[in-house]
């Protein structure tokens, strides 16, 4: 039996309490919660950025974490909701004569305390065993695309239990990382190339996911459910996943667009290479407001590099959150002495000595720039498919409820135009939590669940250490309702579109889009005349479950 340590006395965790205490191993915390009158026990951090969750909430009989709102199962700690990985540790509890007891073994797991840590839990739990000989399911699955949700797709389908041939093919030379960390953390110099694999290289071999990297599908067969690639002989599918992402923009129109130097920021190799580019540049030209090209600003600047963010806009993001929003981050990245060209129009990329050397505006000013980022956009990696469905206007593939594109093919992430719960108008997104929820969901479909895609998209952006979390989906609205400063960073913005609560943006208020983003979900918003800044969104949550 494992040892018990006698933690901390019951009047210390009241009902519905959330609190870290520390262990005698060193460097562990253990989370408790009392809820309806039993204590349960957890690793203290979320293992996908290192949260607090004592700061998160538990709702519907699930624990949600403060920053990126994963959600883990009370009763056993199991993953319900990414963008974590893996289950968060649990451990033994009980409670004797006003004393909370947990059962702790001498290296306790953790989830973990560092951001740029690389998950190396197995899912769920014990690691599927390698097979003496073919499988009894003769099933091959076939996944394109290692982001965010072609490798939570993966996942899914072995640890709900497929055992048949899965081969994930991707067109990327690295195995899956983490996206999110590239225009963030990797850039400032804060998260090293080992921090960005979502998993440890023997996790595919252990899971018996066939990883095929550098890998690019060329053409579709659905007749003969065949995949073919340029450097791979074709695979037969049984089911097929669609998880190809975006493609960057890149300005071919303009005079010098290809110049060396020119960067676009979508892989690690592009982010490697403008961390290259940039080593000793004293002047970088960010083409582009986008969130991409905003946290690159965010990153690259520094009291020896000038970076100027060339917009056509008035502010960042006036577009997605609003002029008022947009203004304040804008004046954020002005203080920490980013320079900015508004309502500019970038004519030509000039170069000398055969690499940029500086840009040229409609308005006639030449910026000097040593090297140049492109955050101009994505667009749906789907040109091979464009004789098989009938691709949107923007090269999104078109799907059902359950991200069903054709029979046996889903589609998932940045490439799906799917309904948009609650009304079902469709939608394309560029989120990675939203990519990974596709992912899973479609990995359910695969193995022939029918659930319906129903959760309110939610994106997260870290500039200059201050982040703004994004619930639901407004492309369009009448009116945008704030409470709170704007200015000073601590707000709730409600976006209204024909007369409901579409989204809602916030920074300094993590717990209040926790339950927001829970009754966005339930499509349980109040209605926009009776929120207030006194709103009790705890009570709201709790009273639609």
């Amino acid at each position: 039996m494992l040892p018990e340590i006698n933690l901390t006395d019951s009047a210390s965790l009241p009902e519905g309490g959330l609190k870290s205490f520390p262990t005698p191993n060193e460097g562990s915390a253990v989370l408790l919660t009392r809820q309806q009158g039993q204590v349960h026990a957890f690793a203290a951090h979320c293992p996908h950025y290192g949260a607090p969750l004592e700061k998160g909430r538990v709702m519907g009989g699930k624990l949600i974490c403060p920053w990126h709102h994963a959600c883990f199962k009370l009763d056993s700690g199991h993953l319900c909701e990414p963008p974590a990985l893996d289950d968060l540790p649990t451990f033994a509890v009980r409670e004797a004569n006003g004393r909370i007891w947990v059962q702790l073994p001498e290296n306790p797991p953790a989830s973990t305390e560092k951001p740029d840590a690389t998950p190396t839990a197995e899912v769920g739990g014990e690691p599927l065993p390698a097979p003496a000989k073919a499988p009894a399911d003769a099933r091959t699955f076939v996944i394109i695309g290692g982001g965010a949700a072609g490798q939570f797709a993966a996942q899914t389908l072995r640890r709900d239990g497929f055992e048949g041939r899965l081969v994930m093919a991707s067109a990327d030379e690295a195995a899956p990382y983490d996206r999110t960390k590239l225009s963030k953390a990797y850039l400032a110099g804060k998260a090293k190339p080992a921090a960005l694999p979502l998993r440890e290289p023997d996790f595919y071999k252990v899971q018996r996911i066939e990883l095929l990297t550098d890998t690019r599908a060329t053409s579709l067969d659905l007749s003969k459910q065949e995949i073919h690639f340029e450097n791979h002989p074709p695979l037969r599918y049984d089911q097929l996943l669609l998880a190809l992402g975006g493609t960057p923009n890149t300005l071919p129109k303009l005079p010098g667009y290809d110049l060396p130097g020119v960067h676009t920021l979508r892989t690690q190799a592009d982010a490697a290479a403008i961390l290259e580019a940039t080593k000793e540049a004293k002047q970088v030209v960010v083409i582009g407001s986008s969130f991409i090209g905003m946290e690159a600003a965010s990153s690259l600047i520094s009291e020896t590099r000038q970076v100027t963010v060339i917009a056509q806009e008035k502010v960042p993001f006036e577009r997605v959150l609003g002029l008022e929003i947009g203004q304040m981050f804008r004046r954020l990245h002005e203080e920490k002495g980013v320079q900015f060209e508004i309502e500019a129009e970038v004519t030509a990329l000039l170069g000398e000595g055969g690499h940029v050397s500086g840009v040229q505006l409609k308005s006639g000013k030449t910026l000097p720039a040593e090297a140049v980022v492109l955050g101009v956009g994505v667009r749906p990696a789907t040109e091979f498919l464009k004789n098989i469905f009938d691709l949107g206007k923007d090269g999104s593939v078109p799907v059902d409820a359950q991200l069903r594109a054709a029979e046996n093919v889903y589609a998932a992430g940045d490439i799906a135009r799917f309904p948009l719960a609650p009304g079902g108008a469709p939608t394309r997104i560029e989120h990675w939590r939203l990519a990974q929820q596709h992912g899973h969901t479609a990995a359910r479909n695969m193995l022939g669940r029918q659930e319906a895609f129903t959760a309110a998209p939610f994106f997260w952006t870290q500039q200059f250490g201050k982040s703004l979390r994004y619930a639901g989906h407004a492309e369009q609205w009448e009116e945008i309702i704030y409470h709170g400063e704007v200015a000073q960073q601590d707000f709730l913005a409600f976006y209204v579109q024909a007369g409901r609560v579409a989204a809602v943006a916030g920074m300094g208020r993590d717990t209040a889009m926790i339950y927001i983003t829970e009754l966005l979900g339930k499509n349980k918003m109040p209605d926009p005349a009776s929120i207030s800044p006194e709103t009790d969104w705890a009570t709201l949550a709790e009273n639609a479950e």
